[in-house]
C-alpha cells in the first residue's frame, strides 16, 4: 500500500512542478488566454462583409451601337462596378490599368450584330491586374454577372416586342374566330358551299397564326414548355389540322364538323385570353420565371466570424499544447534534471504521465476560459451540448500534448523544439481545412491532413458548435487513438533517454 502511495506521489509531484512553472509566469498565462481572445475580438470587430466596387473603364469604339447602353447596363450591377467612363482608345485603357488608376477594363465587341449573325457569340473582354486568386475569381464572377445582365436586357427587349406582337395576334385570332363561327353556322344551316369557303378561310388564318406565334411569342412558348404545358404554337397547329378536316364533307357528317368548329371557337377564345394574360405579365417574370432561395436548416444565422471560430480554437489549443509540451523535456535534458530523475526511483512512465496531467490541466483551463469568452463575449453560437464540446476538447488536447512530447524528445535544443512547433503550425494552417476545404487537396496529400490532431478538432468542433450534432465516433476515436499511440511512443523514447543519461 505504501509503495502505491509513493507511486502516485511521484506522479503528482510532476503535475505540481509543471503547473507551478507556468503559474510563476503570469504574463505567459495572460498571453495564452487573452491573446487568442483579443485576436478573435479584433477580427470580429474589423471584418466587414461588403462588396468591393471595381473601378471600371469601358472601351467602346465611337461608332459602336453598344456605346449608348454600356453605362446603363453597368449601373444595374449596383455596388459591384464603379464606372470610370467610356473611351475608344484601348492603349490608354491599358495604361490606366497598369498604373492602377482603374481596377477593371471592359472591352466591348465592336460589331456584335455581325458576330451573332455569323452564329458566333460576341465576347466582352475583361482585363484586370489582380494577383490574388480569390480576387481573380471575384472578377470572373463579376464578368458573368455583367454578361447575364446584358443578356437579360436583350431578353427583356424581346419580351416587350413579343407583347406588341401578341396584340397583333389577337386581331388575327378575332378573324379566325369569326371564320370558325361562320363555318359552324353554315354547317348547322346545311349550306355546304358557305361552310367550305369559311373552313378554307379558317384554315388559312390558323396557318398564319401558327407561323406568327412561332416567332412573335416564342418566349411565352418557352415558359409554357418548361412548365410542361402545351405551347401556343402546338395548340394552333392542332387547331389547323381540325380546320382542314372541316372541309372534308365526305369523311364526317355536318353535325360532327359543326362540333369541331365549336371546339375550335372555344380553343381560340382560350388562346385569346392567354395572350391577354401574357401582355399583362411583367417582362422581368417572363425573362426570369424562376428564382432561388437559399435556406439553412440550422437554428441560427452564421457569419464568417462564427464559422472560423471553432477552427481558430482548435488551432490555438493544438499550438499551445504542442509548444508547452515541446519545450518541457528538452529543457530538462539541457539543464540536467533528467540525470537526477535517473538517479531517483522515478520511472519514465511516472515522469511522462505527471507532465502530461500537469499540462492537460493547464491547457484545459485555458480552453475553458477561451471558450467562455468567445461564446458569451463574442456571441459565437453553441448549438451542441457542452459535454460533447468538452469531450472533443479533451481528445484534441491529449493528442496535441502527446505530439508535443514526441517533438520534445526528438529535439536537442529549445530552438529545435520551437522550430518543430512552428513547422507543425504552418502545416496545420495549410492542410487541416482551416482556410482551404480538404476536398480541394490532392488525395495523397490528405494523408498529411489526417496526421494532424487539429484536422479532427476542426471537424468535430464545427459539428458540435455550429450544427449541434453529436461528435463523430470515428473521428473522436481516431483522435484518442492518436493520443494513445504517441503517448506510448513518448514513453518508449523517454525510457531510452533516461537510460542513456
Amino acid at each position: 500500500m505504501h509503495s502505491i502511495v509513493q507511486y502516485f506521489i511521484r506522479i503528482f509531484a510532476f503535475v505540481r512542478k509543471e503547473i507551478l512553472n507556468v503559474l510563476r509566469q503570469p504574463r505567459l498565462v495572460m498571453s495564452l488566454i487573452l491573446g487568442p481572445f483579443l485576436i478573435l475580438l479584433l477580427f470580429g470587430i474589423g471584418y466587414r462583409e461588403q462588396i468591393r466596387p471595381l473601378r471600371t473603364l469601358f472601351v467602346v469604339p465611337d461608332e459602336s451601337p453598344m456605346r449608348p447602353m454600356v453605362e446603363d447596363y453597368a449601373t444595374r450591377l449596383g455596388q459591384q462596378i464603379d464606372p470610370q467612363g467610356v473611351i475608344a482608345d484601348a492603349a490608354e485603357a491599358d495604361r490606366r490599368l497598369r498604373q492602377r488608376e482603374v481596377d477593371l477594363v471592359v472591352v466591348v465587341p465592336p460589331d456584335p450584330a455581325t458576330q451573332i449573325g455569323n452564329n458566333e457569340q460576341a465576347a466582352f473582354q475583361l482585363y484586370h491586374y489582380e494577383i490574388d486568386p480569390y480576387e481573380q475569381t471575384y472578377v470572373q464572377i463579376l464578368g458573368r454577372n455583367y454578361i447575364e445582365e446584358i443578356n437579360r436586357q436583350v431578353l427583356l427587349t424581346a419580351a416587350d416586342q413579343g407583347k406588341t406582337e401578341a396584340r397583333a395576334l389577337q386581331e388575327r385570332i378575332a378573324t379566325a374566330r369569326q371564320a370558325a363561327t361562320t363555318t359552324r353556322l353554315a354547317l348547322e344551316a346545311g349550306d355546304e358551299a358557305a361552310a367550305q369557303t369559311a373552313a378554307g378561310q379558317l384554315d388559312s388564318e390558323l396557318g398564319l397564326l401558327a407561323v406568327a406565334a412561332g416567332s412573335g411569342v416564342a418566349l411565352l412558348s418557352g415558359v409554357e414548355n418548361t412548365m410542361g404545358a402545351e405551347t401556343l404554337q402546338a395548340r394552333l397547329q392542332a387547331m389547323q389540322l381540325s380546320a382542314t378536316a372541316l372541309g372534308d364533307d365526305a369523311a364526317t357528317s355536318a353535325t360532327e364538323r359543326a362540333a369541331t368548329a365549336t371546339a375550335i371557337e372555344t380553343e381560340l377564345a382560350e388562346v385569346d385570353t392567354m395572350l391577354s394574360q401574357y401582355q399583362n405579365l411583367d417582362s422581368e417574370v417572363l425573362v426570369s420565371p424562376f428564382r432561388s432561395e437559399t435556406l439553412s436548416i440550422t437554428d441560427v444565422s452564421l457569419g464568417p466570424t462564427d464559422f472560423f471560430v471553432p477552427a481558430v480554437i482548435a488551432l490555438l489549443l493544438q499550438h499551445i499544447a504542442v509548444t508547452l509540451a515541446g519545450l518541457s523535456i528538452v529543457r530538462e535534458r539541457q539543464d540536467g534534471p533528467i540525470e537526477l530523475f535517473r538517479a531517483s526511483p522515478v520511472s519514465a512512465f511516472q515522469t511522462l504521465i505527471g507532465k502530461f496531467l500537469g499540462y492537460l490541466i493547464l491547457t484545459a483551463v485555458i480552453a475553458t476560459v477561451l471558450t467562455l469568452l468567445v461564446v458569451f463575449a463574442l456571441g459565437v453560437p453553441m448549438l451542441g451540448d457542452w459535454s460533447h464540446y468538452a469531450l472533443v476538447a479533451l481528445g484534441l488536447l491529449c493528442a496535441s500534448l502527446s505530439l508535443g512530447f514526441f517533438l520534445s524528445l526528438l529535439a536537442r535544443t529549445d530552438s529545435q523544439a520551437i522550430q518543430y512547433a512552428m513547422i507543425l503550425l504552418l502545416a496545420s494552417i495549410f492542410f487541416s481545412g482551416f482556410f482551404l476545404a480538404l476536398y480541394r487537396l490532392w488525395e495523397p496529400v490528405r494523408i498529411v491532413s489526417w496526421s494532424l490532431p487539429v484536422t479532427y478538432g476542426i471537424n468535430l468542433l464545427q459539428s458540435v458548435m455550429l450544427r449541434g450534432q453529436f461528435p463523430s465516433i470515428i473521428l473522436l476515436g481516431a483522435l484518442f487513438g492518436f493520443a494513445l499511440v504517441f503517448f506510448l511512443l513518448d514513453w518508449w523514447l523517454l525510457g531510452r533517454v533516461m537510460a542513456r543519461q
